[in-house]
């Protein structure tokens, strides 16, 4: 992991010779969404793969998942809205943040049953568009996991992630990406912090029917602590555009194996491209 993390320095630090242009140019409408599926198994949009393309834009969505196991007497349902933005502050360069608001949990065992509706986990980073090279792109990114949530009592979570997007797109309505990202965090509180600490690797490619649809479908797979598999998780994405500056994805993801407890989540996010 070690290697990764110098990796990912050394490229910030090298000159982007030729700017967000080329590939990150030649998608087929500006207001149809890119990259991987944003929705993941953690809060906000930890551990979930980047574009690897600057834009500015700001968005309003939901995200849920449930956990469902009857032979242990337990069920739970949690659903957030989803605030984005993300601002181009050079064409090689991009901000970008998430805030989980409202998120609302539901817990039921074989005597208990609890709701909860707090304010969610709050996200913020960026993306540096360090190599491009006719079709390819390559751009690490860091991204911060701000202690805002109340979900867990007396408990705030910190953490960070760091990571690169790859983009390989050779026609205007095609592509194929990918990313890879180390995270971490620790809970703050008067309990044991707990630290955790993963890895994500996403590849994926999408394809536009024409200028107002496109479908894009993931394969995501996750290391937690100790290199244990958190889950190989498949998602698919579609995503609409309606004139120059709307856009739409609704999207969806199934764990098939590993230690993640949750049946599947999804999610609706409505764009509007600046």
């Amino acid at each position: 992991m070690s290697r990764l993390f110098v990796a990912l320095a050394a490229l910030l630090l090298v000159p982007a010779s030729a700017r967000a242009e080329g590939a990150c140019e030649q998608w087929i409408a500006p207001a149809l969404a890119e990259g991987p599926v944003p929705f993941g198994f953690l809060s906000a949009d930890v551990a979930t793969g980047r574009r690897a393309c600057p834009r500015t834009e700001v968005g309003l969505g939901v995200q849920g998942g449930a956990i469902v196991e009857t032979a242990n007497f337990y069920g739970a349902v949690t659903a957030a809205g989803l605030v984005s933005g993300s601002y181009a502050l050079r064409p090689d360069l991009e901000v970008f943040a998430t805030l989980e608001v409202p998120r609302f949990q539901f817990v039921q065992n074989a005597t208990l049953t609890g709701t909860r509706l707090t304010l969610g986990q709050l996200t913020a980073g960026a993306t540096y568009v360090a190599l491009t090279r006719g079709a390819l792109v390559v751009s690490p990114s860091v991204r911060l996991q701000l202690p805002t949530s109340f979900a867990s009592p007396r408990t705030r979570t910190l953490g960070g992630e760091l990571g690169a997007a790859v983009l390989y797109r050779p026609t205007p309505r095609f592509e194929v990406h990918g990313y890879a990202g180390a995270d971490v965090s620790a809970g703050l509180g008067a309990a044991a912090a707990m630290p955790r600490a993963g890895f994500l690797v996403n590849v994926g490619s999408e394809y536009a029917l024409c200028s107002g649809f496109a479908a894009v479908l993931d394969a995501n797979v996750h290391f937690g602590h100790r290199d244990v598999l958190d889950y190989v998780a498949p998602a698919i994405g579609l995503r609409f555009r309606a004139g120059e500056h709307f856009g739409a994805e609704l999207g969806a993801s199934l764990p098939l194996l590993g230690a993640e407890r949750a049946l599947a989540i999804g999610g609706l996010k409505l764009s509007y491209r600046l």
